[in-house]
């Protein structure tokens, strides 16, 4: 039904879930799984010159590399084919929706799985969705897993 499946990972329970979510299809699918992470450079929005941006980058992309690696190991133990994709481009500042969707297109995804926080109402104006904005811009099938 799906021959590959991305899932979008953040270090977040909610992105766990959906990970396990997708292995779980996978493994009824024969799917493969590309696991994504994009490094959120929205803090180069507030100021580019703050100093220590240096470093603040070489932290946050040692992590998503972690969260990659960790991720894609699990898959590997269900005997998964997974590949890894680390997004590190000004494009995603403020927009990740949009690189996902870009990623998942550009890799040949046919279902897009993320978690969600489940929140709606003021919690949802005020923190935005990456869920949300993939399930409205995207031609994709999107699978949704709450936490």
């Amino acid at each position: 039904m799906y021959g590959k499946i991305m899932v979008a990972v953040d270090g977040s329970k909610n992105a766990d879930l959906a990970l396990a979510e997708a292995v779980q299809i996978a493994m009824a699918c024969g799917s493969e799984i590309a696991v994504v992470h994009v490094i959120d450079n929205s803090y180069l929005k507030c100021n580019p010159l703050f100093i220590g941006t240096d470093e603040l980058h070489t932290a946050l992309r040692a992590d998503g590399e972690a969260l990659l690696k960790a991720a894609c190991d699990l898959v590997e133990a269900q005997d998964i084919p997974c590949t890894t994709r680390l997004i590190d481009e000004p494009a995603a500042m403020g927009d990740i929706s949009t690189v996902v969707e870009q990623a998942a297109q550009e890799g040949c995804a046919e279902l897009l799985v993320i978690g969600t926080h489940g929140r709606h109402g003021m919690h949802r104006l005020l923190l935005g969705s990456v869920a949300e904005g993939l399930v409205h811009h995207t031609k994709l099938p999107v699978l949704l897993v709450r936490a």
